[in-house]
């Protein structure tokens, strides 16, 4: 009864496809507003169409019998059939041999499922966009709430049942009381459909079309934070319940090829969600059908066995995932970004099952490398907290966090975590990371002659153990960053070479991108602009692909300085800016390295000198993401900016 709320380019698209297609169904979750959209397309396309609402009858006869009458009294070419998962094995053949009879016939089928005959275009609705979703809250209820309709994944029919209690609840009293839906979002006396009255009903009614194995699989992925894929379910969902939680998961799952077609079915009913990424096929549930889920698995007495599952496949996970970051970081960046919910939830259990401090410390290269260092901190710190115990995995969490705590710029928090280290480790084991991390610290206070002595330390017990990574690459950025404040370019150029060479023979990229910045710096330094740019743009363009934020903001300042000084004035105050801008947002300006400080404020001095707008003008225009685009060419001109004049 509500006014058509947005969804222009489903109209669009699927009107267009009508001009040259014969069957779309159209698909989609429960209350997703699979009907109100079809008979919008009617109205615009073939206001006189035959339409027969498939959940009203009574047997396959009487489809036959219902679906012949509508098109005896239509006016046009076009049959809709809505709610076809009521009868969907006799929707098939039925409109199968429609089209095969009428050649001038049309079918728009609706439903949570597909009709999987030839000739079908499948279109999946989702949920509306947050703008319009919010629209459509606002018309019925007065209020524009955004985190509401958030929470109900864009749902129309989930939005109208809300704003029916938002008419008579306080707003405040509402979100508390949405941790329920189910038994908040009711309203008996909605015309319609029953299984449009509630939220649990409408999502039941999907729940009752699925098979025995569908169900069992829809109430064991709940359990998953966001978005997972097919070995991780397989893993989880698996029946072999008993052994759940030792712990000696290796994070591949087995049995995929009798998970394929459960979760194929779970797609085709429109519990799950399939969307392709960067690292292959991923699957999601909505909000509300991970807590019809959650709700089934508890009555099925298996929540805990099957958390401990999810929490064995992702300690496995993070297992391949050291083991093979060296060489594979990339790949594994996009998994562990995509599967960022589940390894909090991972750890969230670890925590109460004695591995948190083992798994905090083995996502080392997740905290440092790929830009997570505040999640990490508190992961890290939590965990040491909880789990006092002598031993290999607290020793590696202790130097871990210490690393951490120095990418963030808390020095006294690094040393204190080093200290802790050393004086629990009395066999020396990580004397090597120690000695490292010591280095660092004692480079980012200005003490680079006392950290060349320490990394040179620690370099040699690297070499000797074997330790390329995270040990030997990373040291040889120390070694140089040190080298550089000394005023021995020719010394630290010779150093970059032999890191830049290894981290090649490994196939190695993050540290590569810190060795090319700090390349770029020397190049610098000598005056060599052209090279320092090359050096500098590849570092970033790598800083990138791992969402290192700190690298990010480094490359972006010196690309700013390498353009003052070719006089791009204009571009580099832009970029000085941005650069400005991410620092203060990551903590503070005392994250840069020695070198980049020096030359920063000294390309800031020569704006100042030629009376230029200043850098300061200029802040607070566009994100880092932006900023990086720019320096690296892909942009002009930053979105909103014209060119600077004289002051």
């Amino acid at each position: 009864m509500s006014a058509f709320v947005g969804r222009r380019g489903e109209v669009a698209e699927i009107t267009a496809l009508f001009e040259q297609v014969r069957l779309v169904t159209l698909s989609g979750a429960g209350g997703v507003g699979k009907t109100r959209l079809g008979l919008e397309i009617v109205r615009r396309i073939a206001p006189g169409a035959a339409v027969v609402d498939v959940a009203e009858m009574d047997g396959p006869q009487a489809l036959v019998v219902a679906v012949t009458e509508a098109l005896a009294g239509s006016t046009g070419s076009l049959l809709v059939l809505d709610t076809c998962e009521a009868l969907v094995e006799a929707v098939a053949p039925l409109v199968s041999d429609l089209l095969t009879s009428d050649p001038d016939l049309r079918v728009l089928a609706i439903g949570r499922q597909s009709l999987a005959i030839p000739g079908e275009h499948l279109r999946v609705l989702t949920g509306l966009s947050g703008e319009d979703a919010c629209a459509l809250l606002a018309g019925l209820s007065g209020a524009w709430l955004p985190e509401v309709c958030e929470r109900l994944d864009g749902l129309p029919l989930a939005i109208e049942l809300a704003a029916v209690r938002l008419r008579t609840m306080p707003v405040a009293d509402f979100l508390a009381a949405l941790d329920d839906r189910f038994g908040l979002l009711v309203d008996e006396d909605r015309p319609g459909p029953s299984r449009h009255r509630a939220l649990a009903t409408c999502i039941g009614w999907s729940h009752q079309l699925c098979t025995a194995a569908e169900r069992l699989v829809w109430a064991r992925v709940s359990v998953f934070a966001g978005e997972f894929d097919l070995e991780a379910a397989a893993y989880v969902c698996r029946d072999d319940t008993p052994g759940a939680g030792d712990g000696r998961g290796d994070g591949q799952g087995d049995g995929q090829g009798d998970m394929v077609d459960v979760v194929a079915g779970l797609v085709d009913k429109s519990v799950l969600l399939r969307h392709e990424t960067a690292a292959g096929v991923r699957f999601r549930m909505l909000d509300g059908a991970r807590e019809f889920g959650a709700g089934w698995l508890a009555l099925l007495g298996q929540e805990h066995a099957v958390r401990l599952r999810h929490h064995d496949f992702y300690l496995g996970l993070a297992r391949r995932a050291e083991r093979e970051w060296p060489g594979r970081q990339v790949r594994w960046h996009r998994r562990l970004r995509l599967e960022a919910a589940n390894l909090r939830l991972a750890l969230e259990t670890g925590m109460d099952a004695g591995t948190g401090l083992e798994l905090a410390g083995m996502l080392w290269f997740l905290w440092v490398c790929c830009g997570m260092h505040e999640e990490g901190r508190r992961y890290l710190d939590r965990a040491l907290t909880l789990d006092r115990k002598a031993g290999p995995a607290r020793t590696r969490a202790l130097w871990v966090c210490a690393w951490v705590a120095s990418v963030q710029g808390d020095l006294p928090g690094a040393e204190e975590r080093l200290s802790e280290c050393r004086a629990g480790d009395p066999g020396g084991a990580a004397t090597a990371y120690v000695t490292q991390l010591s280095a660092q610290v004692a480079a980012q206070r200005g003490e680079a002659a006392h950290a060349v002595l320490l990394i040179r330390d620690a370099l040699d017990r690297h070499r000797s153990a074997g330790w390329v990574f995270p040990g030997l690459l990373p040291s040889y950025a120390v070694v140089a960053t040190c080298l550089l404040a000394l005023g021995d370019v020719d010394a630290a150029i010779g150093i970059l070479a032999d890191g830049l060479e290894l981290s090649e023979a490994c196939e190695e990229f993050w540290a590569r991108s810190h060795l090319c910045h700090l390349r770029a710096q020397a190049a610098c330094l000598r005056g060599d602009v052209t090279a320092a740019g090359e050096h500098a743009r590849e570092a970033l363009r790598t800083a990138r692909l791992f969402d290192d934020r700190v690298a990010q903001a480094s490359g972006v300042e010196l690309l700013g300085v390498l353009a003052i000084a070719e006089e791009r004035i204009d571009e580099g105050v832009t970029l000085l800016a941005a650069a400005r801008d991410a620092w203060a947002a990551l903590g503070g300006e005392h994250l840069r390295s020695p070198v980049l400080a020096s030359i920063g404020d000294s390309a800031a001095s020569v704006v100042e000198d030629l009376r230029f707008e200043s850098i300061a003008a200029r802040r607070g225009k566009f994100d880092l993401e932006t900023a990086v685009s720019f320096a690296l060419g892909e942009k002009e001109t930053p979105p909103g900016e014209g060119r600077l004049t004289r002051s």
